[in-house]
């Protein structure tokens, strides 16, 4: 890492790292802090360096007008954090970039002694298109979090006068009615920060799946060409699971912020573990048998009378997988098994056993591996990658069903077992979600839905790489496609044309899909799939409201369209 102190300008001595820094290392967005007049560059993080494309050495020391496109107009507003010590925002439209794109700064300041400012904190965000609610977001996190530091700190110093000056009672009396008035007011503040920090991962998370799209559903048409060899659309497949793998850890990203503020809601129904099982093996298998790893399957429990959330349960079994294929060395062996048991209160249970000879748990570890981000230490894992979410999100997934997780092991090269037990007549506090098929996204297995029927579709999407994949793929697969980029475009083509089914995004340039669903479904009847970056429980809910059959989160996968589409077409029929 680099040193965190910098000069605050040209020739000067360096200045030691703010309270800021640490946040500011660690922190998912890219953000830069600097000091001084001449406002210089005194830490940087690595989010920052990616989206500038350069080392953290080259940026520690310069001006920041030096190091971002006119950088001279963000001046003014530096200048004023330090004289007003409120934040500011700056947009500005960069024609330069081969499509255009929007800069929107947010900057804040740094307090040092006397509660004055020191250093001015910036966050540097990179859309492509300009949406005032995220500029809005960004604006009311940052003083909410501003908020609630200042608070905090307030109720720490009231704190320590209350311990100096006990004798004093009329005075304590006064400060904790203001302690208990600044903590309503740190609640509302938290509160609110919660609410525009649930809205900013929405639309990062829109951000960063759109791209993926094109090149998922380009890989897997490719792969299918029967014109390549083998050994490339191997390839291909590969790139495919990369893919899928990507938007799993931004799911998982998503899902570990939805346990944490109680939202991650269950789709409950009869579930048959084995098929999940199944279904979680083929998924992990051609990593097995790239490293001659051994899947061995064992179901000794009763089928049925299980009542769950089948992707969620699906998801665990394939996080357990995923990692005994991960840490198992090549020529091992992994075993899955699953048989009838008691649980510690004597209730039915199911027990599923995932177990493999790979490289072992230290026991010292077994505590924190459940912990999210900790991967148990990180005793081994940094060649084998991933973010330490999927066993957090795995024991929160099976608490939710009323059961429980555990690992165990002898030691490191000793191997581990992971046991999880479900309870099969637990009584849920929540009632089931409603209806609309979604992708609760897991990299999909090797094969695909063929295409039935052809049908006529309208494909509306803005964003031009998904809109030409997708239409490549559906014209390839017989059907007759009319693309288009707008609301306004969907609008006059369906009173034109007709079709069988609309698939739409959600984010339009001239409105909303959802509305564009509504209007086309009252004036022509027709079915609607939603294809978006958003995949919220309030967003599926809204999809659903909005008259949709389907809610597919990108990227979405070929077999995952095709077998939407081969839904509505039996709907019909």
């Amino acid at each position: 890492m680099e040193p965190t102190t910098s000069p605050t300008s040209a020739g000067q001595a360096c200045a030691p790292p703010s309270l800021a820094a640490p946040v500011i290392e660690y922190a998912p967005l890219a953000m830069v802090e600097v000091e001084g007049p001449d406002h210089v560059v005194c830490f940087v993080n690595a989010a920052f360096c990616r989206l500038l494309q350069a080392r953290r050495g080259d940026l520690i020391g310069k001006r920041f007008a030096e190091i971002v496109r006119n950088g001279d107009q963000c001046v003014p507003l530096l200048d004023r954090v330090y004289r007003t010590g409120e934040c500011e925002t700056h947009v500005e439209l960069d024609h330069a970039a081969p499509t255009p794109v929007y800069w929107l700064y947010a900057m804040w300041p740094a307090l040092g002694p006397g509660a004055r400012p020191e250093r001015v904190v910036i966050q540097l965000t990179k859309a492509p298109d300009s949406h005032p609610t995220l500029s809005a977001m960004n604006e009311a996190l940052l003083i909410s979090g501003l908020r609630q530091h200042d608070l905090r700190e307030a109720a720490e110093k009231l704190n320590a006068n209350l311990a100096a000056e006990v004798a004093e009672r009329q005075r304590t009396a006064a400060a904790l009615s203001a302690a208990n008035a600044e903590l309503k007011l740190a609640q509302l503040a938290a509160e609110r920060a919660s609410q525009a920090k649930d809205g900013f991962f929405a639309a990062l998370s829109h951000e960063l799946r759109t791209p993926l799209t094109p090149v998922l559903i380009t890989a897997a048409s490719l792969r299918e060409d029967p014109r390549f060899p083998a050994d490339v659309r191997e390839e291909l497949a590969m790139i495919e699971r990369n893919i899928a793998l990507e938007a799993r850890l931004i799911d998982d990203l998503l899902d570990v912020t939805r346990i944490a503020h109680g939202k991650l809601q269950l789709r409950l129904q009869s579930c048959d573990v084995a098929i999940l099982i199944g279904y979680a093996v083929e998924i992990v298998q051609p990593d097995a048998r790239h490293k001659n790893i051994a899947v061995e399957c064992n179901f000794a429990a009763r089928a049925g009378d299980l009542i769950g959330d089948p992707a969620r349960l699906q998801q665990v079994i394939w996080n357990l997988l995923r990692n005994a294929v991960r840490f198992t060395p090549s020529g091992g062996k992994i075993s899955i098994a699953t048989r009838d048991d008691t649980g510690p209160a004597g209730q039915d249970c199911l027990r599923i056993e995932v177990s493999d000879t790979g490289i072992g748990i230290d026991p010292s570890c077994l505590d924190r591996i459940f912990v999210p981000f900790d991967q148990g230490g990180g005793t081994g894992n940094t060649a084998t990658g991933g973010l330490g979410l999927g066993l957090s999100i795995a024991q929160a997934v099976v608490a939710m069903h009323g059961g429980r997780i555990a690992a165990h092991s002898a030691g490191l090269n000793r191997g581990s077992t992971f046991v999880v037990e479900l309870p099969r007549n637990h009584t849920f506090t929540e009632p089931a979600s409603g209806s609309v098929a979604a992708n609760h996204r897991l990299p999909a297995p090797a094969g695909a839905v063929g295409p039935a029927t052809r049908l006529r579709l309208l494909l509306v999407e803005d964003h031009a790489a998904t809109l030409n994949a997708v239409s490549r793929l559906l014209r390839r697969d017989g059907h007759t496609i009319v693309a288009v980029g707008t609301a306004a475009e969907a609008v006059k083509a369906a009173e034109v044309g007709e079709f069988d089914c609309v698939v739409s995004d959600i984010g339009l340039p001239d409105g909303s899909g959802l509305e564009l669903m509504k209007t086309l479904r009252a004036r022509h009847g027709l079915r609607g799939i939603a294809l978006s970056g958003y995949g919220r429980e309030a967003d599926l809910i809204q999809a659903r409201e909005a008259g949709c059959v389907a809610h597919l989160t990108k990227p979405v996968a070929i077999a995952e369209l095709r077998a939407t589409i081969a839904s509505i077409q039996a709907c019909e029929k």
